[in-house]
């Protein structure tokens, strides 16, 4: 009976253990089941969520984000929204927000419409920083430091050493003044650095420029033809805007002829076409040419100067072993020294100064090292004489304020002669450098030469216009320098 007993306690233990491990089992299944059902997680702060909204008054607006409870947007946060997306805001739009407060005292929701707009700039400013793109912001006011501009809903900073606005401005006082009239003005700027924590977000004018300006540089190829604007003139040559970016035009670029000083030819403000020469994108430099569009002379210089004809020319340059002669076109030869001997004088610079009108023999052309040669000493007595008498004539008659026939005020330009003609002796030419003198007594009395090099202008010695057809001794001369 007891064994009986026993065995019955055992199947009841057994069977009461095995109900309880089948209602435990059943009882964890559904609890699991209850969480898959209401799947909620909490709301951090922060954190972006989308939602749709369900009731909009004066004072709140209620959104459901999909959380088994309502968010909340306080007034004070709709006071922050523009016009325009307060209009938006109707029952049953999608908007997004951002998390404020899990839980306020009451246990509500309470989110930001206008800072998840917020949220829209920062990742769009992030963006820009890894782009490079440039943007156009609208200054909002002027500190000590820089200028506080418009971006979306953030505001940027754009510090005084990225300013070039302002560059001009010598003093605090000026710098300062200069910023402030740039309020309500728009600026081009590059975004170059974002901290979200700290609500920084700094912008370069000067990093925008030199983005725009390499973007610029890119599109320019060498041989492209385009009309500038001249912005700056140095005695090197001159800066012309060519589409937001300045390239340089040389001095020796400007023109054909020689051209002392830029301003000879061009003034600020001038449209110039140009060709493009070169672009440095490493050195960020572009050089121009205004010569390279104007016709050549050299072209036609054969038929302009036969050899053996006569030319007035402007010295333009004097040197140890010659002169060189600016004829009517424009374009340069070069009388050496060995040329002039029969004057009489030791060194060039004894005969003749620059600006001299003088009268000279072509010798030779030479259009492919664009050079011409010239002599003084080919020119006869008599067509010396002739010429003075021509030129005394067209003063005097300038004087009187007469018009000057062409022929008489330049002889041509050209004055057809036998190329071999006498040299002119010594005495003769005495004669009329004494002749010459008394006609320019007015403008030679109480003025001297100056020798400095800077007088002299560039070294003459490196000019292409170097004669053509030299001795060996006279080409040494030439190539020395």
């Amino acid at each position: 009976m007891a064994d009986i007993l026993e065995v019955s306690t055992d199947v009841e233990t057994q069977s009461s253990a095995e109900r309880m491990g089948e209602d435990g089992r059943n009882g964890s299944t559904g609890f699991a089941g209850l969480l898959d059902e209401y799947d909620y997680k909490s709301p951090q702060y922060g954190q972006i969520l989308s939602g749709v909204l369900l009731r909009v008054n004066e004072d709140t607006v209620i959104v459901d984000v999909g959380l088994k409870r309502d968010a909340f947007v306080p007034r004070k946060d709709l006071d922050r929204l523009d016009e325009a997306t307060l209009e938006r805001l109707e029952p049953g739009a999608e908007v997004m927000v951002y998390v404020l407060r899990p839980y306020s005292r009451g246990g509500d929701l309470i989110v930001s419409i206008n800072k998840a707009l917020e949220h829209e700039d920062w990742v769009r400013a992030d963006a820009l920083v890894q782009s490079g793109e440039v943007v156009e912001a609208e200054v909002t006011s002027a500190n000590k430091g820089g200028l506080l501009v418009g971006f979306g809903r953030l505001r940027g900073f754009v510090p005084q050493s990225h300013l070039t606005s302002t560059s001009f401005a010598a003093s605090a006082e000026e710098r300062q003044e200069a910023k402030e009239r740039l309020v309500g003005q728009t600026l081009t700027l590059k975004v170059i650095e974002v901290e979200r924590r700290r609500d920084r977000l700094v912008m370069s004018e000067r990093a925008a420029q030199r983005e725009n300006r390499r973007a610029r540089m890119e599109e320019l190829e060498a041989g492209q033809v385009l009309v500038g604007r001249v912005v700056g003139l140095k005695h090197y040559g001159a800066f012309v805007d060519v589409g937001g970016v300045d390239g340089l035009i040389h001095v020796s670029e400007l023109d054909w002829k020689r051209v002392a000083h830029p301003r000879d030819v061009l003034s600020a403000g001038d449209e110039v076409e140009v060709q493009v020469k070169s672009v440095d994108l490493e050195q960020e430099r572009i050089s121009l040419s205004r010569k390279a569009v104007l016709p050549n002379p050299w072209d036609l210089v054969e038929l302009d100067y036969p050899i053996g004809t006569l030319a007035t020319g402007t010295v333009s340059n004097v040197v140890d072993f010659g002169v060189f002669v600016a004829l009517p076109s424009g374009l340069e030869g070069l009388v050496h020294a060995s040329r002039m001997s029969s004057l009489g004088a030791a060194q060039p610079g004894d005969l003749v100064r620059r600006g001299d009108e003088v009268l000279v023999r072509i010798l030779d052309v030479d259009p492919g090292r664009e050079r011409i040669a010239l002599s003084m000493d080919a020119v006869s007595s008599e067509e010396q004489a002739e010429w003075m008498e021509a030129r005394a004539a067209a003063e005097e008659a300038e004087a009187k304020g007469e018009s000057v026939s062409e022929d008489t005020e330049q002889q041509g330009p050209l004055v057809e002669s036998d190329p071999q003609a006498d040299a002119v002796s010594s005495e003769e030419q005495a004669e009329w450098m004494e002749a010459r003198a008394a006609a320019e007594a007015a403008e030679a009395k109480g003025e001297g030469v100056s020798d400095d090099a800077e007088q002299q202008g560039p070294l003459a010695e490196s000019d292409p216009q170097a004669d053509a057809e030299l001795t060996e001794g006279e080409e040494n001369d030439v190539e020395e320098g």
